[in-house]
Order: C-alpha cells, then structure tokens, then sequence
C-alpha cells in the first residue's frame, strides 16, 4: 500500500471510529436521560422546572462540543482528501497533456531537421 492510499485508510477508520464513539455518546445520553425521573408531578414549582429545564437545552455540554468537533473535523478530513484527490487528478491530466504535446513537437522538430538525401539525375 502507497503512503496516499495508507492515509486515506487510516482517515476512513478514523472517521469511522468516530461515527460509531458518537451514536454510543448518544445512546448514552439518552438513556441516562430516560432513567432521570420528571418534576412535572409536583405542582408546586413546574414553571420554575420548565424554565430551567429550557435554559439547560439552549446551554451545550462540553460533551456536545466535543461530538460537534469531531464530526466538523471528520468531515474536513474528506473535504482535504477529495480537494487533494481532484488536484492530483488534475496535475497528473495536465502532466500527460503536456508531454503528448511534447512528444509531438519532438517528432515535428526531428521531421524539420532531417536533410534531404541527394538524388542524383542522369541525363
């Protein structure tokens, strides 16, 4: 395996790793969330509750930070393979381009400097 093709696996299971440590996070999440018990039965105080209760989902953890990193940051990682990729394909097309270009004036030149072979007539 090349050293490009190398880095391309090891980006795609880092990304992979990822995707999959993020859907546990959240399963996580939501089942400690589910195991917490509602203050909605208690009247007294259920605004004060709800209030809280929305100011705390405006307000991401650091956790939450963290899965918004690693997602941004995974898919900037595809974002240079396939800008890397695409410029590399470019260059190499443009390579080719230029040395069949080469080739052509290389044989038109040797055509030009060829002299012609003196024939000789007799009469």
């Amino acid at each position: 395996m090349n050293p490009e093709e190398l880095k391309a696996y090891k980006r795609e299971k880092s990304r992979l790793f990822n995707a999959n440590l993020r859907e546990l996070r959240l399963k996580e999440k939501k089942r400690t969330a589910d195991q917490q018990p509602d203050n909605q039965d208690d009247n007294q105080g259920n605004l004060q509750d709800d209030n809280q209760d929305d100011n705390q989902d405006d307000v991401l953890s650091l956790q939450d930070l963290m899965d918004i990193f690693e997602t941004l940051d995974t898919k900037l990682d595809l974002l240079e393979t396939k800008l890397e990729t695409i410029i590399e394909t470019k260059l190499e097309n443009k390579l080719y381009e230029l040395l069949d270009k080469l080739d052509k004036l290389d044989k038109f030149d040797k055509l030009e400097n060829k002299q012609p072979q003196p024939s000789i007539f007799f009469a």
